[in-house]
C-alpha cells in the first residue's frame, strides 16, 4: 500500500501570503472558550446571519444588543419557541393613572380657575374643598392618621370628585379596613338642585311601585273570583248529576239525593306587621351621601345606596369583615337584606350616630322662635335640621377638653332608635300612609302592637358624660398630645365603644375620623342569634294528643254516666231478668244431676 502526503510548507517571512494569514486568523477565531465552550467565529456567523435576515435600521447602533440576545438564546432549550416580551410591572399602570391625576389637578389650578374658586369660596363656604394635609397635621400630633402619600392622593381625588359631582360639605369620613381590600369613605351632602331631582325621582318610583301593587292586587282578586265561580259551577253540575242518579231512589224510598259539599279552603289568619319605611333622601340617616373606593387616585368613587331600617336592625345582630368588593353577598342569620355595600352603609350610619362628637358650644340649635314654632323647634332638637355652627363660640381650654368626666364634649348626630330610624314612625298614623283604603288603615291599626311604646331618643348636643357604661367599659377616653408644651397641645377623644373612632379639638378647629374594622366592641365572644323555634302546624289539643286507652270498666262507667235514666232502668231490668233466668237454669241442672 502506498501513502502520499501533501504538505504545504509555510512561506518565509519575507514572502507575503494572504491565504496563509486568512487561515491563521480563521483558526484563531475558531478557538473555543474554556468557560462557555463557544467560538467567536460561530458567534459572528450567527450574528451576521441574523442581521442580514432581519435588516434592522441603524444596525451599527443595535449591534451590541443583537450580540447579547444571541448569547442569551444559547442558554435556552431548543423546544422553547417563545420570544421574550417586555412585561411592565404592576406599578406601571398605577403610576400612569397617578400622573394623569396630577396633570388634571395642575390644569384646574391655573390663574383664572384659582380666582374663580376663590370667588365661589367667598360666596358659599359650603363648597370649600377639604384640606387633607391640614387634617393630617393635627392628627399626626396625636399619633392617629394615614401615611402622607395617601393623604396627598386623597386630597387630589376628593377635589376631582367635588369638581365632577354636585356635592357640598365634603369631608373625609374615614377608612374601613377589610380583607383583602380597604374602603376609603367620603361624606358629603347633595346640592339643593340635585336633592330636588332625586326626591322627584323617588316619588315617581314610589307611585310606579304602588300602581304595580294595585294592578297585582286587582289581578289576584279577579283570579280568586273566577275560581269561586268555577267551583260553584262545578258544584251545581255535580249536584245535578247526583240528583239524576238518585231520582229513582227518591221516588221509591222518599230519600233526598246526595249533596257534594266541599270544605272551605284554608285561610292563613297571620298578617305580617307593616314594614317600617326608610327615611327620605336628605333627611334622617339619609341626609348625607357616602362615596367609597379601594385606592384613592386609582379607582373611581362609588356612591353607596340609601340605608333602610331593616338593614340597621339586622346589622346590629351580625358581625362581618368587609372584603373590598361591594357586590359580595352576605350569608348570615338573621338574613341581611342586601350585599356588602348595604352592610357597609349601615355600619357607617351606626358609627356616625355614636362617634360624631364636638366640643360643647361649637354647635347650637335654632335661634329666636315664635310661639307657634315652638313645637317644630322641639322636633328639630332630635334631628340635624336645626343644627348650626355657633358664630360666638369661644374655644375651651385644653384642661377642660381632656377632663375625664367628658362633660365638655357632646353628640351632634341624631340617635338611631330601635326601629332603625332617627324619627319614630307609627303605622297608626293615617297621614304617613298614602293612598291606602279605609279598610286597610283599620287593619294596620289592628296589627300595630299596642305593647310597644313610642321610643324617645336623647336630643342633640347631649354631653358625653351621660353615655351609659356597658360591660364595665368607659365609653370615651380623652388625652392631650403633649404635656411638655400644653399651650400648643391638641385634645384627642377616643371611642371605646367603636374602636377606631377619634376626634380632636384645637382652638376653633375640630374634626372626626374613623380608621378601623367597622366592628363594635364586644366584651364577650360574639355568638349569632339562636334559630327560632319550629312553628306549630296545628294547635295541640286532646283530639290529637296520644293518651292511654280506657279499660272495660272505665268505658262502662263512662257509658252509664252519659246515658239517660230511662235507658239505665231498662238495662238494669234486663240485667235482673237475665240473672233470674241463669239462676233457674242452674237449679234445673242441679235437679237433673240429683235424679241421675
Amino acid at each position: 500500500m502506498a501513502y502520499s502526503y501533501s504538505i504545504e510548507e509555510a512561506p518565509s517571512d519575507d514572502v507575503p501570503s494572504v491565504e496563509y494569514d486568512i487561515r491563521r486568523a480563521k483558526k484563531f477565531l475558531q478557538k473555543h472558550s474554556s468557560e462557555s465552550g463557544d467560538s467567536l467565529y460561530d458567534h459572528l456567523t450567527e450574528l451576521l446571519a441574523k442581521i442580514l435576515s432581519e435588516q434592522p435600521r441603524n444596525a451599527v447602533d443595535i449591534f451590541e444588543q443583537y450580540s447579547r440576545k444571541i448569547k442569551d438564546e444559547r442558554f435556552k432549550t431548543k423546544t422553547d419557541h417563545l420570544r421574550d416580551l417586555y412585561v411592565p410591572p404592576v406599578q406601571y399602570d398605577d403610576a400612569k393613572k397617578l400622573i394623569r391625576l396630577f396633570q388634571e389637578s395642575v390644569k384646574q389650578i391655573d390663574e383664572g380657575e384659582q380666582e374663580r374658586m376663590e370667588e365661589e369660596e367667598e360666596k358659599d363656604e359650603k363648597k370649600k374643598y377639604p384640606d387633607m394635609l391640614d387634617l393630617l397635621f393635627y392628627f399626626e400630633q396625636t399619633g392617629v392618621g394615614l401615611p402622607r402619600g395617601e393623604m396627598v392622593l386623597l386630597n387630589l381625588s376628593i377635589r376631582k370628585l367635588a369638581a365632577t359631582t354636585p356635592l357640598e360639605n365634603i369631608r373625609f369620613w374615614g377608612k374601613v379596613l377589610g380583607k383583602p381590600h380597604n374602603y376609603y369613605v367620603v361624606e358629603a351632602e347633595l346640592q339643593p338642585t340635585e336633592l330636588a331631582r332625586r326626591l322627584e325621582q323617588e316619588e315617581a318610583d314610589e307611585q310606579a311601585r304602588r300602581e304595580e301593587e294595585r294592578v297585582e292586587a286587582e289581578t289576584t282578586a279577579a283570579d280568586l273570583a273566577r275560581g269561586e265561580v268555577a267551583t260553584k259551577t262545578g258544584n251545581e253540575a255535580l249536584e245535578g248529576i247526583g240528583g239524576a242518579a238518585e231520582i229513582p231512589r227518591e221516588d221509591a224510598a222518599g230519600e233526598k239525593p246526595l249533596e257534594f259539599v266541599f270544605p272551605p279552603l284554608p285561610v292563613n289568619p297571620w298578617k305580617p306587621p307593616p314594614e317600617v319605611p326608610a327615611e327620605r333622601i336628605g333627611g334622617g340617616l339619609n341626609k348625607k351621601v357616602y362615596f367609597v373606593c379601594n385606592a384613592p387616585g386609582l379607582d373611581e368613587w362609588i356612591e353607596l345606596p340609601s340605608v333602610t331600617p331593616q338593614q340597621i336592625v339586622i346589622a346590629r345582630q351580625i358581625v362581618r369583615y368587609c372584603t373590598g368588593n361591594l357586590e359580595t353577598p352576605i350569608h348570615s342569620f338573621p338574613p341581611f337584606p342586601g350585599t356588602e355595600k348595604n352592610y357597609l352603609r349601615a355600619q357607617i350610619a351606626r358609627i356616625s350616630a355614636t362617634t360624631h362628637v364636638s366640643p360643647i358650644g361649637f354647635f347650637t340649635l335654632g335661634g329666636e322662635v315664635e310661639d307657634e314654632e315652638i313645637e317644630e323647634e322641639r322636633e328639630k332638637a332630635y334631628t340635624e335640621e336645626g343644627l348650626r355652627e355657633n358664630i360666638h363660640y369661644e374655644p375651651l381650654s385644653i384642661e377642660a377638653l381632656v377632663d375625664p368626666s367628658m362633660s365638655n364634649w357632646c353628640h351632634h348626630s341624631p340617635y338611631i332608635l330601635k326601629q332603625g330610624r332617627t324619627v319614630w314612625w307609627s303605622p297608626a298614623k293615617k297621614e304617613e300612609i298614602a293612598d291606602v283604603k279605609e279598610e286597610e288603615v283599620v287593619e294596620l291599626e289592628e296589627v300595630d302592637i299596642k305593647t310597644v311604646e313610642k321610643e324617645i331618643a336623647p336630643p342633640l348636643l347631649t354631653p358625653l358624660s351621660e353615655d351609659a357604661i356597658i360591660d364595665s367599659v368607659i365609653p370615651w377616653t380623652a388625652r392631650q398630645s403633649s404635656y411638655i408644651q400644653p399651650d400648643i397641645a391638641i385634645a384627642l377623644v377616643r371611642s371605646n365603644v367603636w374602636p377606631g373612632a377619634f376626634a380632636f379639638a384645637a382652638g376653633q378647629r375640630f374634626a372626626n375620623v374613623y380608621i378601623g374594622w367597622g366592628h363594635k366592641y364586644n366584651a364577650y365572644n360574639y355568638s349569632p342569634s339562636n334559630m327560632p323555634p319550629i312553628q306549630e302546624q296545628y294547635k295541640i289539643g286532646p283530639e290529637i294528643m296520644e293518651i292511654r286507652d280506657p279499660t272495660v270498666e272505665e268505658e262502662e262507667a263512662y257509658r252509664k254516666m252519659i246515658s239517660p235514666p230511662a235507658i239505665l232502668m231498662k238495662e238494669e231490668k234486663e240485667v235482673v231478668e237475665e240473672e233470674e233466668e241463669e239462676e233457674e237454669e242452674e237449679e234445673e241442672e242441679e235437679e237433673e244431676d240429683e235424679e241421675n
